[in-house]
Formats: C-alpha cells, sequence, structure tokens
C-alpha cells in the first residue's frame, strides 16, 4: 500500500522531535548527574584540606608549647593541656601526649580525662609513624567511629626528641555536609528532569500540529508540477503551473515555466543552427587560431620558463622565451638532458635518472616526480623546477617543466638568516653578557686549532662548534658546520685549509659586528646583582674580617653556573620541540656555584653534547611515554653543588635509559672491550663510536661523547653515568677543585656558593 507524501513527511517530523526531545533530556540529566559528582568530590576534599589545615594546625602550635613544658618535667600541666583543648574543641574525639619512653603524660577522650596506664593503648598508635618527621595525617577508625588523626614530634632547641604529640578528630561533620550535598543534588536533577519532559512533550504536540500544516503546503505545489510535467512530455509545449507558496517551490515552479518556453524555443533556435552551420564552423576555426596567438603571446612574455618533455625525453618545440634567453634557443629533435647538459651537468644527469624511473612506472608516480631535481644552477644564478604529469585518459603523456628564477628570493632569505643571526648575538649578549663572551673567545680559539688539524681532531671541533653554534641560534654558522661534517665524512685526510673559508668569512663577520658594538673597552665589565653588592655592604656594616671581605671580592670575577645551566636547559627545551618529544619540564639547581668562566669555557662548551644526546636519544616522544605509563611532559634536571670539596655536575633524565646491547654491538664492531659496565661506559665516549645508523644534524657522528670526555680528562675531572632502563640516565662529573690560594680557590668557591644560598 502507498503511503503519501503528507503522511510520510508528519512521520518523519514527529519522530525527529521524539528522538532530539529524548537525547536532549538524556544529555541534560547525564551533565547534570556528573557535574553534580564532580561538586561532591570538590566539596569533599575542600572540607578536608580545611580539617587538615586545622588539625595541623593546632598539633603544631602546641608542639611548640609543650616543648618548654616537657623540658620542665611539668606532667600535670601537659595533662591539662590535652584536656582543656578537648573541652574548647568539640570535634576532638581524643588527644595524647607520648614521651620517648611511650610513657603518657596526658591522654584524654571525649568521655572524659584518664590516668590509667595502659589506656591509652587502645588508640593502637602507629609506630613508624612515632619516627617521621613533621605533622602526620592519617583517617582511621578508632573508638567506634571514623577519625583524622593528627601527630607531631616534639623536640628541644637541638632538635633532640621529647615526645610526640596526638589529636583525633572526628569526621562527622564531613559526613554530614556530604550527605546534605548529596540530597540538593538528588533534589536538582528531579527537578531538571521534570521541567526536560514537560518541555519535550510540549515541543513533540506542537511539533506535530505544525508539520502537519506544513505537509501540506509542501505537497500541493509537487502534485502541480508531477502534472505539469507529464502534459509537457505529451508534446504540449505551452504548458504553465501557477504555484505562489513563497518558498523554494514557487521557484521551481518558475523555473519549471522558463525551461518549458526555452524548451520551445530551443526547437526553434535548432532548425536555425542546421541552416547556418558551416558559418559557425568558419567561426570557430577564427577563434582558435585567435587563442594560439594569444597563447604565443603569453608564452614570449611570461617570467617563468614552460618547457614540455615526450616520454621519449624530447622537447616540444612550444616554449616560453625567456627560455632562450636563460639556456639558449634549440631546434628539431632535442633531448631535455642533452640541452641542460650545456648548462649544469649535475642536473641534467640527475633529470636522466628521475626521468627514466618515472617512464619504468615501478615506483608511484607521484614518488618519482618528487624525487626529480629541485634546482638548477647556471651563470651565477638559481633556478627552481617544478614538474607536473601530463596525462592523456589513464595515460602517462609526457612532463610540463616550470622554471623559475629564484636567485633574488634566496639572496634576500640569505639576507634575513644573516640579520637573525646578529640579532640573536646582541640577545644573547644582553641576556648573559660573560657566558657569550667566553663562548666567542672559547670558539675563536677552536677556529684557530681547526685549520691545521687531524682528520679527528676536526670532526671534533666542528661537531663542538655546530651544537654550541645552535645554542647560541648561530643557524648559518651551524649549518656551515654541519656541511663540512658532511665532507669530511666522505674522507680519509683533513680538510684543506680553503674548505673553511665560508665558515671563517661568516665568523669573522660576527666578530666584527660584536667588536664594533662592544668598542675597545667592551670586555672590561663586571656583572653583578644589587642582591650581592647589598649583601656585601651589609658583612662591611657589621665588621666583617678584610679577608673575608677579599673573598667575597674575588668571586665576583666568577660566573654563577645558573647561567650556563639556563643556557642549556634553552636549548634543551628548543631542541626537544624540533625532535617532537613535546613540551619539557627543566629543572635547575645551581646551589650558588660560581666558577672562572675562561677555565670553565670550554667545560661548558662541549657539554652541549650530553644535552643533545639527553634529548635525541633519551627522551621519548609523548605516545611512547604514554605506552610507558609515564604521565606529564619529559623531565631534565641541570645540577651544580659542591660536595667534599669537589665540584660535582649532573644532567639528569626520565628518558628510556641507555640501550646498553646498542653500545655493546657498536663497541664490538670498533674492537673495544665490552666485558664489565666499566668497559661499556668508556666505550660510550669512545671517539667515532654512535648506535644511531643515520646522520641527522643532531647526531649520529660518534664524536660529541668523545670531545667532553677530552675536556674532562684536561680539567682533571671523572664520569660516572647512572642509567636504568625504562627509568632514565644520569651524567655526572667530578671535579677536585685545586686550593692554588686562599681568595682563587676552593675558599673563593665555596664564598660564592654561600652568596646565594
Amino acid at each position: 500500500m502507498m503511503t503519501s507524501l503528507r503522511a510520510k513527511l508528519v512521520r518523519t517530523m514527529t519522530a525527529t522531535l521524539i528522538v532530539v526531545s529524548t537525547a536532549t533530556l538524556l544529555v541534560v540529566a547525564g551533565m547534570n548527574y556528573f557535574a553534580s559528582q564532580k561538586t561532591l568530590k570538590t566539596i569533599e576534599a575542600h572540607l578536608r584540606a580545611s580539617i587538615e589545615e586545622r588539625g595541623s594546625r593546632l598539633v603544631t602550635n602546641q608542639a611548640l608549647g609543650l616543648r618548654d613544658l616537657v623540658m620542665d618535667n611539668a606532667f600535670s600541666d601537659v595533662a591539662r593541656l590535652v584536656e582543656r583543648t578537648l573541652e574548647e574543641d568539640r570535634q576532638l574525639v581524643y588527644g595524647l601526649f607520648l614521651d620517648e619512653e611511650h610513657k603518657a603524660w596526658g591522654f584524654a577522650t571525649r568521655q572524659g580525662a584518664t590516668k590509667g596506664a595502659t589506656d591509652w593503648k587502645q588508640l593502637a598508635i602507629d609506630g613508624m609513624a612515632e619516627r617521621n618527621p613533621g605533622v602526620q595525617v592519617i583517617d582511621r577508625h578508632v573508638l567506634g567511629q571514623n577519625v583524622f588523626e593528627f601527630s607531631m614530634a616534639v623536640v628541644d632547641d637541638k632538635g633532640n626528641r621529647l615526645g610526640r604529640l596526638t589529636y583525633g578528630m572526628s569526621d562527622g561533620p564531613l559526613q554530614k555536609a556530604l550527605s546534605e550535598a548529596r540530597a540538593d543534588s538528588r533534589h536538582t536533577l528531579l527537578l531538571t528532569v521534570g521541567l526536560l519532559l514537560l518541555l519535550g512533550t510540549v515541543t513533540i504536540v506542537m511539533g506535530a500540529l505544525r508539520s502537519q500544516r506544513s505537509a501540506a503546503r509542501i505537497t500541493q505545489p509537487v502534485t502541480d508540477l508531477t502534472q505539469a510535467v507529464n502534459t509537457l512530455a505529451s508534446g504540449r509545449r505551452d504548458i504553465r503551473v501557477n504555484i505562489a507558496s513563497g518558498d523554494e517551490l514557487e521557484i521551481l515552479g518558475g523555473a519549471f515555466n522558463n525551461m518549458a518556453a526555452e524548451l520551445k524555443d530551443s526547437y526553434e533556435r535548432l532548425q536555425q543552427m542546421n541552416r547556418t552551420l558551416e558559418i559557425k564552423v568558419q567561426e570557430r576555426t577564427r577563434e582558435l587560431a585567435d587563442r594560439n596567438r594569444d597563447m604565443r603571446l603569453v608564452l614570449d612574455n611570461v617570467n617563468q620558463g614552460f618547457l614540455t618533455v615526450s616520454t621519449s625525453g624530447h622537447l616540444a618545440q612550444e616554449r616560453s622565451a625567456i627560455v632562450d634567453r636563460w639556456f639558449g634557443s634549440y631546434d628539431g629533435e632535442t633531448k631535455f638532458a642533452d640541452y641542460i647538459a650545456q648548462v649544469d651537468a649535475l642536473y641534467a644527469a640527475s633529470f636522466a635518472m628521475g626521468h627514466e624511473a618515472l617512464i619504468e612506472d615501478i615506483l608511484p608516480r607521484e614518488l618519482c616526480i618528487e624525487q626529480m631535481p629541485a634546482r638548477l644552477r647556471h651563470d651565477g644564478r638559481e633556478f627552481r623546477c617544478s614538474y607536473f604529469a601530463i596525462m592523456k585518459g589513464d595515460r602517462f603523456d609526457g612532463l610540463l617543466i616550470v622554471i623559475n628564477d629564484v636567485t633574488a628570493e634566496l639572496l634576500h632569505a640569505r639576507q634575513e638568516a644573516e640579520r637573525k643571526e646578529i640579532l640573536a648575538m646582541f640577545e644573547a649578549l644582553t641576556k648573559d653578557r660573560t657566558g657569550f663572551l667566553a663562548f666567542i673567545d672559547e670558539a675563536n680559539d677552536l677556529f684557530k686549532q681547526v685549520r691545521g688539524a687531524d682528520l679527528l681532531t676536526q670532526r671534533c671541533i666542528l661537531h663542538t662548534l655546530k651544537g654550541n653554534a645552535a645554542l647560541m641560534n648561530f643557524a648559518i654558522i651551524s649549518n656551515l658546520c654541519h656541511q663540512a661534517e658532511d665532507a669530511l665524512a666522505s674522507r680519509l685526510t683533513p680538510l684543506p685549509v680553503e674548505a673553511f673559508a665560508p665558515l671563517e668569512w661568516r665568523w669573522d663577520t660576527l666578530n666584527e659586528a660584536l667588536k664594533t658594538f662592544l668598542g675597545d673597552k667592551g670586555r672590561d665589565v663586571l656583572e653583578l646583582s644589587l642582591k650581592e653588592v647589598e649583601k656585601l655592604a651589609e658583612e662591611i656594616r657589621a665588621g666583617a674580617p678584610t679577608e673575608h671581605v677579599l673573598d667575597r671580592l674575588a668571586s665576583w670575577w666568577l660566573e654563577g653556573c645558573e647561567r650556563p645551566l639556563t643556557r642549556l636547559s634553552r636549548y634543551a627545551v628548543a631542541l626537544a620541540g624540533r625532535l617532537g618529544k613535546g613540551a619539557l619540564e627543566v629543572e635547575i639547581e645551581p646551589h650558588g656555584v660560581r666558577l672562572a668562566p675562561k677555565a670553565w669555557a670550554g667545560f661548558w662548551t662541549d657539554l652541549v653534547h650530553v644535552v643533545r644526546n639527553a634529548v635525541d636519544h633519551g627522551l621519548e616522544t609523548p605516545s611512547q611515554r604514554e605506552r610507558a605509563g609515564k604521565l606529564g611532559r619529559c623531565k631534565l634536571r641541570f645540577s651544580t653543588a659542591i660536595r667534599d670539596r669537589k665540584l660535582v655536575v649532573e644532567i639528569e633524565d626520565d628518558g628510556r635509559g641507555i640501550d646498553w646491547e646498542g653500545v655493546k654491538g657498536a663497541a664490538t664492531k670498533m674492537g673495544l672491550p665490552t666485558a664489565t659496565e666499566d668497559d661499556l661506559i668508556r666505550a660510550m665516549f669512545a671517539s667515532g663510536l654512535s648506535t644511531e645508523d643515520q646522520v641527522s644534524s643532531v647526531s649520529g657522528r660518534g664524536i660529541g661523547l668523545s670531545a667532553i670526555r677530552q675536556q674532562v680528562d684536561d680539567l682533571g675531572g671523572r664520569i660516572a653515568v647512572i642509567s636504568k632502563a625504562g627509568q632514565g640516565t644520569c651524567f655526572r662529573f667530578v671535579f677536585l677543585l685545586p686550593e692554588v690560594g686562599p681568595r682563587f680557590g676552593v675558599e673563593a668557591v665555596e664564598a660564592a656558593a654561600s652568596t646565594t644560598q
């Protein structure tokens, strides 16, 4: 049985209203329920925090007050204090003070004070908690009810334990408040559901009535149009409809009338066109000739090179005129590879290989086109080449090559990079003058060494320069070092002096800019914080000995370790973001240590290799941390400290740990010992050892750790590596501070540390 369109519309709209109303009711009710549960948890957390704060404050204050009473053996005063506290605070359930011999000086419960020697043992006080310092808070069920138990040790002025004070606070007010909040939540939920049910019912009834009227207005014009279409199909082209519904159906009716009128006109025009077909063909031929002339005009004046290459590699004669001006003209059957080889032989060879792979159709066409050479160089200019497949149906029929002169664009990009490098230099000088100038001095020494160095030394120096240039945001210097490293990787002899010319020219340019900015006495500047000056003034006013004042002044010429650690942390954060390791949480713990900038500049310079390894090899990506069950962001800790007259520097991460099997495999290939853990640690710092298969701009050459090992050896230090699989790695560097004088040895370093601690 056929159902009318009107009935279908009414049913559909009514069903839609029912579904929407029901879904709205469920969603709102669910959101209300979950919101109420969240509110209850928040209320409970606030109440618990309030009770814990109140209880902690009570035991803390009374522990301080009991100290003198216990030291004076005022047993009765202690007992009265405990009893009075329970009388004044109705929420307290019991109170107890035990001395170190577990004797109860004061014990009271809500039922009243008791003097029994063992009555207090019904509380079953946790013996482990008695040995813990500070306020201890636990939830317990004691004396027939749930309580919050607060306890704290009572100590004398020398830190000796005198006993422990304990109070139990009832959780009754907490439970009462939670019960009232749950009742209010249920009442609100029921009221919301009732109102939504009423609103949904009214909406469905009104919607059903409205849909009946709308369906009637829609279906009548559709019926009229159906009859008109049938009449038009029978051959009556003068049929028209009159629909005045004021909506899209009225527009449809007008479109039908126009269609019927145009159909009638079309029959008449078709007869006329048949009579003038020959004239039309002639006109089309003239238009095509005009278009060809226009296309030739475009090709003669456009600033891009357009070339088409057939599947056999031959050039089509049609091309933009600028191609002839750039690379010379050609005639007849000419292969593109042969034509362009006269300009750039390397590009031509690369294109020939790519075009052959494209014709063989073994690899995906898009991949082959992507691997075609993108840069063409000729006569001091640089061109960018783009490729587009010419298809005939589903068959590859040729290649369109679009060539753009990007010489000016690349020049602008290079100038912009140079400007950013200059700005990075001034920014680093502003933020950390001492550290930056130490970096410049260290880099100048490395540039002097690299020219006549052997192959291994050149690799170490370039790797160190690249890492520290990246640390200072010297992008051009870092890239030039990386290019020089690539050149060294395929050589068995050192690079010649001329190979360093671009790198040295750029470095000299930066040095000249720095000298111009600093002037003749730009380096004779001592950076001090106001806090350090005020500290010295206070010590002088307090009558500090002259030797102490001189030690303090000597320490001012030392650099606070916070600055190099901060530089390393900024580099770590930027590198983690670039390598997809997510946001990095950094902890810096300088502990006030200050060191001579020049003596330690090389160490801070080479320490960047350890940071790079920690971020690249140690830290996981967010998805890897999630699979390993680790919460939150990756963490990296930088620390310096003076311990037993030794300087200890630590870099620790919470990453995946060292792949000892990978280290062992790489060490075995190099013929290094791997029998013990010490052998593996020594192998880690061997030159040329790397667990990475591919070299990147960050790591993979096996040079960085050998550089830091050499630096530590030169300073007379030692290296320890502590690593746990899945938990992280700590690199620890320990140096014995030399005692070369009362004001410039260990005493000066320790005096500097005490200034800021």
